[in-house]
C-alpha cells in the first residue's frame, strides 16, 4: 500500500492515536499487548461442543491477575469455565457487565489457508477462529481493565467482567447457568456485549457509523419429519417415500419470503445510516427511512440484493439448514426430518408464523415441529441515556464524526437473556469490518483487519471509562 493510501487507512480507523513512533509509544504497546493476548487466545481450541473454556479462561484470569486483579473461575460442568473479575468502584451507580464468550464454533483445518488456531498475519489481515466471535473482544475486554487498574481509575460503579462458556451452543454451562447460580450478576444496570457494528467502507477508506444493538431477532428451529415403509431401493411404493416428501417440503419453505416489517430498532438503525450509504443502497434505504411503516417493496429488494444481512434485520427469516435421511445407498429410509431455522422478529407472532409453514409444506403427512411461545425478546432503551453518550463520548475519540446509532441484529446474542433479567444490555462490534470481513465470522479464515484492532480495543476501553464516571 502507498503512504498515502496507508495514512488515510489509518485516519479512517482511528489510528490517529497512533500517528508516530516518537509521539505515542502507548498505543504501540498496547497494540503489541492485544496481539500477544489475542494469540494466546486463539491458540486455545475452545470450539462447541465440547468447549475446553477453562484453558481460556485460565490465560484471562493469569493476565488479570498480573494486574493485581482478582479473577475467579466457575465450572459448572469439568472444563467449562466462566471467569468473573471485578473492578471496585464508589458506590456512586449499580454495576456495569462487560462479557465476551470464550468458546467459539468448530473449524475445519483443510478449509483454511492458514492454522485456524494460530493468530496469522496475512495482507493486512488477523486470521484465527475466534478473532471475531469472541476472543477479541474478550481480550480487549481484559485489557481494559488492566489499563483502568493502571491508571489507579476508581470508577463510580463496579465494573464487571465475564468471560462465559457455551455461549454457541448453549447447553446450559454458560450466562444462563450463571445468572442462577451467582445471583450478583443480576444487579447490573447496563451490560456491554457482543452484537454490534461498526462498518468500514469497503475501499477501507473510513469507518461509515457505529451501530449498538439494542434489539435482536429471535432464532426457532423448526422440524418437518415424514415416516413411510421404507423397504428396498430397487422396489421403490408407488407413494413417495419420506425423504421424497421431506426434501419438496423443505423447498417449498425455502422459498418463503416474510413481509418487510419494521421495528423500532429497525427504524433507527435504516434512518441512521441511510446518509451515511453511497448509491443505489443508500437511496434504497433513504425510501424505506422515510416510509418506515410501508416500506417500498422495489426498494426493501434492492437492499436484499445488495445488502442480504441488513435487508434481514426488517423481516422474519426461514432457511434450510440440516438434513437427515436414510442409511444405506440400497435402503429406502423409514424416516426423513429436516431442521429450518427461523429467525423471528421480536414482536413476530410465532403461532401465526408455524400457520403459514403448515400451509407452505402443503403436506398433511408431514410433522411441523416448532415453539410457539412468544418471542420474548425485549429491546434495551435507546437515544439520550448512558449507554448512548459513553458510545458517543468513545467513538469521537477513535472514530471523530461518526454517528453512533441503534441496530437491531440479525442472529441472537446472550443480550436477550440479560434483558429478560432486568439489565439493559447492548452490543458491539469493537472492530471496524467490512461486511466482506464480517461474513468470515463462523467461517473458514475468520479475520479483522490489521488496522482495526488497536482502535477497537482504545474504543472498549474509553467505553467502560465513560459509563464509569
Amino acid at each position: 500500500m502507498r503512504p498515502l493510501a496507508l495514512c488515510l487507512t489509518f485516519i479512517a480507523l482511528g489510528c490517529s492515536h497512533a500517528a508516530s513512533p516518537a509521539s505515542s509509544p502507548r498505543p504501540r504497546a498496547a497494540s503489541e499487548e492485544l496481539r500477544t493476548l489475542l494469540a494466546e487466545l486463539v491458540a486455545v481450541d475452545t470450539s462447541n461442543p465440547p468447549g475446553n473454556e477453562t484453558a481460556a479462561a485460565q490465560v484471562a484470569a493469569r493476565w488479570l491477575r498480573e494486574a493485581g486483579i482478582e479473577a475467579e473461575i466457575i465450572e459448572p460442568a469439568p472444563g467449562r469455565g466462566n471467569l468473573l473479575a471485578r473492578l471496585k468502584g464508589s458506590g456512586g451507580g449499580r454495576p456495569v457487565l462487560v462479557l465476551a464468550h470464550l468458546d467459539t464454533v468448530p473449524a475445519k483445518r483443510e478449509e483454511w489457508a492458514t492454522d485456524p488456531w494460530r493468530l496469522t498475519e496475512r495482507d493486512g489481515f488477523l486470521y484465527g477462529r475466534g478473532v471475531q466471535d469472541n476472543k477479541g473482544m474478550a481480550a480487549a475486554s481484559v485489557l481494559a481493565l488492566r489499563r483502568l487498574q493502571r491508571e489507579g481509575v476508581k470508577p463510580s460503579r463496579d465494573i464487571v467482567l465475564y468471560l462465559g462458556a457455551d455461549e454457541e451452543v448453549g447447553a446450559g454451562y454458560g450466562l444462563e447457568w450463571m445468572l442462577a447460580n451467582r445471583p450478583e450478576l443480576r444487579e447490573a444496570e447496563l451490560a456491554l456485549n457482543e452484537g454490534g457494528l461498526t462498518e468500514l467502507a469497503a475501499d477501507r477508506s473510513r469507518v461509515q457509523f457505529v451501530a449498538l444493538q439494542a434489539a435482536e431477532r429471535v432464532s426457532r428451529n423448526v422440524v418437518l419429519k415424514a415416516q413411510g415403509p421404507g423397504g428396498h431401493s430397487s422396489a421403490p411404493p408407488a407413494n413417495p417415500n419420506p425423504l421424497v416428501r421431506v426434501s419438496a417440503a423443505v423447498a417449498r419453505v425455502g422459498a418463503l419470503t416474510f413481509p418487510a416489517r419494521l421495528t423500532p430498532a429497525a427504524r433507527l438503525h435504516i434512518q441512521g445510516r441511510a446518509p451515511r450509504t453511497p448509491g443505489e443502497l443508500g437511496e434504497a434505504l433513504k425510501r424505506i427511512g422515510a416510509s418506515p411503516d410501508a416500506p417500498p417493496q422495489d426498494a426493501v429488494d434492492t437492499v436484499a440484493r445488495l445488502d442480504p444481512a441488513l435487508a434481514a434485520v426488517m423481516r422474519t427469516t426461514c432457511t434450510p439448514t440440516v438434513f437427515q435421511a436414510g442409511t444405506r445407498p440400497n435402503v429406502i429410509p423409514a424416516t426423513a426430518e429436516a431442521t429450518i431455522n427461523c429467525r423471528l422478529l421480536p414482536d413476530e407472532d410465532a403461532k401465526a408464523l408455524q400457520a403459514r409453514l403448515i400451509a407452505a409444506v402443503a403436506d398433511p403427512s408431514i410433522q411441523v415441529e416448532m415453539d410457539t411461545s412468544p418471542p420474548n425478546s425485549p429491546m434495551s432503551p435507546v437515544g439520550d441515556n448512558a449507554m448512548f453518550r459513553a458510545a458517543k463520548a468513545a467513538a469521537a475519540k477513535v472514530w471523530p464524526g461518526v454517528p453512533v446509532i441503534p441496530r437491531q441484529s440479525t442472529g441472537t446474542t446472550e443480550s436477550a437473556m440479560l434483558r429478560r433479567a432486568g439489565i439493559h444490555a447492548y452490543g458491539i462490534d469493537l472492530f471496524a469490518l467490512t461486511p466482506e470481513d464480517a461474513r468470515t465470522a463462523h467461517a473458514p479464515n475468520e479475520r479483522v483487519p490489521t488496522a482495526s484492532l488497536q482502535p477497537g480495543a482504545e474504543f472498549v476501553y474509553l467505553l467502560l471509562r465513560e459509563l464509569a464516571r
